[in-house]
């Protein structure tokens, strides 16, 4: 009877682990931190579909500095076509840190804080339309909290809110900031946080081609080892002020954005699972330049 209660006990461990299990959704940030001293690497194959077929393939490696840290590190490889590259080049490079605040709620309600930093190795979307919407080739610096929401331990709800700072066509992204304590400015400027003042990096005018995104998506492990999953995501711009970019069919420039996905992930065991989705545009019709579809498979394991 001993035995029995205690093998019952260790799936019961396994099966709450697996179901925290799983980085970031297609559309969504998780509460999902990388265990202390552990290592996930994260590989993704994705199909858009736009005005062409390309094909963005991504890998990843994340980092559990401690349980309540993680870091995050990806970098995309495009080609043109679904399935045999005709042209292929580099991408854009990623770091993301993820800060877990904390469990409220009887543990019903977790909360973490998102940082993410975009480096542009890829062609300038703004002016280049070869790879536009599988990468930018421009700065931004992704920031705001993530939430998850348990419902009877069986339903979860995760939440994002995030503000994006993104780089104009002909701005200098880091230029904002002053860092010379020797000179009178930098003081004025806060070090360039001062929105009232001029060339500052939270002047108004440096944050017309910024934008906000607001994403959920529900899953459950009711099906366990299967997770499906659904998403919600919008995205619109701080400023419809004119800009030069206006009417460069990238995210909430030209339009605002709604997309939707589905998807499901099968769990091998705790560390290991396969993914696949598709994430739609309802607004195609209207958006005929800008995303229509995306079709992607993902494997992530940890070590």
């Amino acid at each position: 009877m001993h035995i029995k209660i205690s093998a019952i006990t260790i799936a019961l461990i396994f099966f709450l682990a697996a179901r925290n299990r799983g980085g970031a959704l297609p559309l969504t940030e998780t509460i999902y931190m990388v265990p202390e001293y552990d290592v996930e690497i994260l590989l993704r194959d994705e199909v858009y579909q736009t005005d062409r077929y390309s094909r963005r393939d991504s890998a990843g490696l994340g980092f559990g500095a401690t349980d309540n840290f993680s870091l995050w590190i990806q970098l995309d490889y495009l080609s043109q076509t679904a399935f045999k590259a005709t042209r292929s080049d580099i991408g854009d490079l990623f770091i993301k840190g993820k800060f877990y605040i904390g469990d409220y709620v009887d543990d019903q309600i977790h909360l973490g804080f998102l940082m993410a930093l975009r480096f542009p190795l890829a062609k300038n979307a703004y002016v280049n339309t070869q790879w536009r919407n599988l990468a930018l080739g421009k700065y931004e610096l992704k920031m705001g909290p993530f939430a998850r929401f348990d419902i009877r331990n069986l339903f979860f709800i995760q939440l994002n809110f995030f503000y994006t700072f993104r780089e104009g066509n002909n701005e200098n992204f880091f230029g904002g900031f002053s860092i010379d304590i020797t000179k009178k400015e930098t003081w004025e400027k806060v070090f360039g946080l001062n929105p009232a003042a001029s060339n500052t990096f939270l002047n108004a005018n440096r944050i017309k081609n910024d934008y906000i995104t607001a994403s959920m998506a529900l899953n459950t492990n009711y099906l366990y080892p299967f997770i499906p999953y659904i998403e919600f995501y919008g995205a619109v711009r701080v400023s419809r002020a004119h800009i030069d970019t206006g009417s460069v069919p990238v995210e909430a420039a030209k339009y605002n954005v709604f997309l939707m996905s589905v998807g499901v992930r099968y769990f091998f065991m705790q560390a290991i699972y396969l993914g696949v989705y598709t994430v739609q545009n309802p607004l195609r019709l209207s958006q005929k330049d800008f995303i229509q579809a995306i079709y992607g498979i993902e494997l992530s394991f940890q070590i």
